[in-house]
């Protein structure tokens, strides 16, 4: 029988088909059915590039689909994360979002345009725990030698920070009001040079991710004066946590890292994604590169629990913010 629909309506009714057809709820049955495209906000070669191509291997053998590693560095993230924002709510687009471009640099820079609440969150794939270290011309070697110095000197020992807004410079504020200390942060526009200039005597201390910081302790040509962790490293059990001092309580800056898209992520597409991390997490050989790399392991935790920990991430950075020079 021939549908009795005149032709307008006829047409009218395949169009509305054709367009939910489109719409990413309806095609999410097939996902991934074309490669996907993982945004990495930092340069090829460093620590969390390294993370993300390990994480986008695996997670193509689960999907059965090629994942895309794509670098965007600058802007502190923010290249990144727009391309993201304003892409496809389709899946085929995602961040590698860490602790910077997710919480810190909405905070940090307002004309950033997003905050972390525009991003579906997916699931975290791992943290990396960061680290003070000192010169060892400085002469200490531990965390209360240097709360005793400080307040000797106050605002007399330098800290190396990879600019006002950073990671580094929050961790810088967490360290000086728990430990009731002042020092003076020195804003530089990059890592290496850092680096090279607390290697060098320039500085007296940085604040620096454990993977970077590890061979100079190591060789001695730094000195660790605590991670900046609850928990001590899994690729470095024998070196102490800032907290287990007796003048530095509750400092805890991480660079976690997850999987984030954009607003408006299909459901059926979160979940997909969610269980191939929570399968990628699971695998023992990941875990084990992850952390001879000076990674943090983290167990598996829904969408909405790493959803949670974003927002609660978020409030305890606004807190630091506070007094913190930005610009």
């Amino acid at each position: 029988m021939r549908s009795s629909f005149p032709n307008q309506g006829r047409r009218r009714a395949l169009a509305t088909l054709a367009a939910f057809a489109a719409t990413p709820a309806f095609a999410s049955g097939s996902y991934p059915d074309r490669p996907i495209y993982l945004i990495v906000p930092n340069a090829p070669g460093g620590p969390a590039d390294n993370l993300a191509r390990d994480l986008a291997q695996e997670l193509g053998k689960r999907l059965q689909q090629t994942v895309v590693v794509e670098n965007a560095p600058g802007a502190s993230g923010v290249i990144a994360a727009q391309k993201v924002l304003r892409s496809p709510a389709d899946g085929y687009t995602l961040l590698f979002g860490t602790t910077t471009e997710v919480v810190v640099t909405p905070i940090a820079i307002p004309t950033a345009g997003y905050t972390s609440r525009d991003f579906t969150p997916v699931a975290e794939v791992g943290v990396t725990q960061m680290t003070l270290v000192a010169r060892p011309g400085l002469g200490i070697s531990n965390a209360d030698q240097l709360a005793a110095l400080a307040r000797q000197k106050p605002r007399a020992l330098t800290v190396g920070t990879t600019g006002n807004a950073s990671l580094q410079a929050f961790a810088t504020m967490a360290l000086q009001r728990a430990g009731g200390i002042e020092l003076l942060p020195v804003p530089y526009k990059g890592g290496a040079i850092v680096m090279n200039d607390l290697l060098g005597g320039q500085l007296d201390l940085a604040v620096v991710a454990l993977p970077g910081a590890l061979p100079y302790v190591r060789s001695g040509k730094l000195r660790m004066i605590g991670i900046l962790s609850d928990k001590r490293a899994p690729a470095a059990p024998d070196l102490p946590t800032i907290n287990e001092s007796r003048s530095f309580k509750e400092v805890a800056v991480e660079i976690w890292a997850g999987l984030v898209g954009p607003s408006h992520l299909p459901p059926a597409v979160v979940d997909r994604l969610s269980q191939a991390v929570k399968e990628v997490l699971a695998d023992k050989a990941f875990s084990e590169r992850r952390t001879r790399n000076g990674d943090m392991p983290v167990p598996y935790a829904p969408p909405a629990q790493f959803g949670s920990f974003i927002l609660s991430e978020e409030e305890r950075f606004r807190s630091l913010a506070t007094g913190l020079k930005l610009q």
